[in-house]
């Protein structure tokens, strides 16, 4: 490699890598004492193409950097998803029944029991506690005739009604449309970012110049396809 072929070497290398610009890269070529060159000669050297090892460096630094933005844009979507299946949220209804029992079906005669009633809401018998769903009852002074193999409601140490709760289907709370497509909107846009950082969109990388000119690198097939088989593998 001649010396001029070293020099536009390590200004393309500086330049994409390092991303100096005209003013730094003629610094550093006066800092390692590779020597003092005008811009308009760093230029120049900016505007050839870069050799493979370069091209192979910069394909590997960028595809670094998509793929971190890609990860954050995959951590924000997995975000908004959740946020679209927060806006419904099913709720268990839970409600209190009478503890109950059953008569062995070896019996051969009816047991005799206290007999029972339901109570409703507003009756001078309904707990405090008790809600509309809840089934509530009371005993009362007579008794009745419980046949082998039917129910019937257990009693406390001091005649009450035992109770336990039992689950009663699923209450879902009221849709939340806007929050649903502002979610989805969400969704729908780190999905297209993590797409554009992996590279879907261009294979192209456009880097400026000094901000006096434009320089395109392309990426070769085999890292485009690399690249193409990453996003679906994260899809």
């Amino acid at each position: 490699m001649s010396t001029r072929d070293r020099r536009v070497h390590l200004a393309l290398k500086w330049h994409y890598l390092d991303n100096l610009d005209v003013g730094e890269i003629r610094k550093r070529f006066e800092a390692e004492g590779i020597g003092s060159y005008a811009r308009s000669t760093v230029r120049d050297y900016l505007n050839e193409q870069p050799k493979q090892e370069v091209i192979e460096a910069i394909e590997q630094r960028h595809a670094d950097v998509r793929l971190q933005i890609a990860e954050r844009e995959e951590q924000l979507y997995q975000r908004a998803r959740q946020a679209e299946r927060d806006t419904t949220k099913d709720e268990p209804i839970i409600r209190v029944v009478p503890k109950t029992d059953r008569v062995s079906d070896d019996r051969e005669t009816s047991m005799q029991w206290p007999e029972w009633e339901l109570v409703e809401p507003g009756d001078e018998d309904w707990p405090e506690w008790a809600t509309e769903r809840d089934v509530i009852i009371r005993f009362t002074d007579r008794t009745t005739s419980v046949r082998p193999g039917e129910e019937y409601p257990l009693r406390a140490v001091d005649g009450s009604p035992k109770y336990t709760k039992e689950f009663d289907g699923l209450e879902r709370d009221q849709d939340d449309l806007k929050g649903q497509a502002m979610a989805r909107q969400e969704q729908s846009s780190h999905l297209e970012a993590k797409g554009d950082a992996l590279g879907v969109y261009s294979t192209d990388i456009n880097m400026n110049v000094d901000g006096e000119m434009e320089t395109t690198v392309s990426l070769n097939e085999e890292a485009a396809a690399a690249v193409r088989e990453a996003t679906l593998d994260d899809e």
